[in-house]
């Protein structure tokens, strides 16, 4: 009976120590944006010295791969393994699985990126209303004001015209009655009354 507990015992020990590889750490999921750097760590344990490998949808991720870097560390008895990704759009994105093997077995574990949503909320729109229509009036106000300033300076223009054609009128008709004859001016004594007056309406 000492035997077999012995024995039991004994290969407990030894599958604990050379037994499949543990992965210590779960999957994580990331929300990302396009230019965002992605980072994965896979922390396993094992005698012997585990592997790992990533994949992503069935095909081996490689350091040498575009966008792609592969560090690994050893830390006493850990071992880890950091999974760095570019993201540069949504064929970066997805599932990647961390693949440990020994000797005695395989263990994976699943790290997966997603995009953020560029769903707008409720707030988000409002606020883009509102400044959209400030915009629309401050526009439609300044080209009201500089309107409105133009027709005012075209009227300005009109009345200084008129009164200058107005004035030259005058000067030109005081001018002639000053050039009247003798018996113009015994006609006028005699009634006939002309009119050296000007009135200028604008």
């Amino acid at each position: 009976m000492c035997v077999f507990l012995v024995v039991l015992f004994g290969s407990v020990l030894l599958q604990s120590v050379y037994g499949t590889p543990e992965i210590l750490n779960n999957g994580t999921s990331l929300d990302t944006k396009d230019d965002d750097i992605a980072h994965f760590t896979c922390t396993s344990r094992g005698q012997p010295r585990p592997l790992f490998r990533w994949e992503k949808e069935g095909v081996t991720v490689k350091d040498t791969d575009e966008g792609i870097a592969i560090l690994s560390r050893s830390n006493d008895s850990l071992e880890e393994s950091h999974l760095f990704i570019a993201v540069t759009g949504d064929g970066r994105r997805g599932d990647y699985i961390c693949v440990v093997s020994t000797e005695e077995g395989v263990a994976k574990q699943s790290f997966s990126i997603k995009g953020t949503s560029n769903k707008l909320s409720s707030l988000d729109i409002a606020a883009i209303g509102i400044s959209v229509g400030l915009g629309v009036f401050f526009v439609v106000t300044i080209g009201f004001l500089l309107r409105r300033g133009a027709n005012k300076k075209k009227q300005s223009e009109r009345r200084q015209r008129a009164r200058t054609i107005s004035q030259s009128s005058c000067q030109e008709n005081g001018a002639l009655i000053a050039d009247s004859t003798p018996d113009e001016e015994s006609k006028s004594r005699n009634g006939i009354r002309k009119s050296n007056t000007c009135v200028t309406t604008v």
